[in-house]
């Protein structure tokens, strides 16, 4: 189980942490993937996606936002994927049907680079 993140803060109920579980930890756990930028988590300096890089280099970037959610504990397997990128307000979209080990999950993320 992961804290319960919620609007980029924290959710506490009766003095203490709320948990997320299940699919809801998935889907937190893709979200921290994706806004995680190559080489910035200081714990693992290789977890991340690589945006500088993949920007100028779809198909690397699509390969590695893929991988990244593949490598979340409980996901099964990236369905449906697409992604658009705004060049104009360097604006990411994600979108994507993920199997996961609790059921199918829709993501819809969009990552600001700007």
């Amino acid at each position: 189980m992961d804290i319960q993140i919620q609007d980029s803060g924290l959710r506490i109920s009766n003095g203490d942490f709320e948990l997320a579980s299940g699919i809801e930890e998935i889907k937190q756990q893709i979200t921290a993937a994706l806004h995680t930028f190559y080489g910035d988590w200081i714990p693992d300096y290789m977890k991340g996606v690589d945006y500088a890089y993949g920007l100028r280099h779809e198909e690397f970037l699509e390969f590695d936002i893929k991988n990244q959610i593949s490598g979340v504990n409980g996901v099964l397997s990236v369905d449906d994927f697409q992604m658009e990128f705004d060049k104009a307000s360097l604006t990411l979209k994600v979108t994507a049907g993920i199997k996961t080990a609790y059921g199918r999950l829709d993501v819809h993320n969009t990552i600001n680079r700007g």
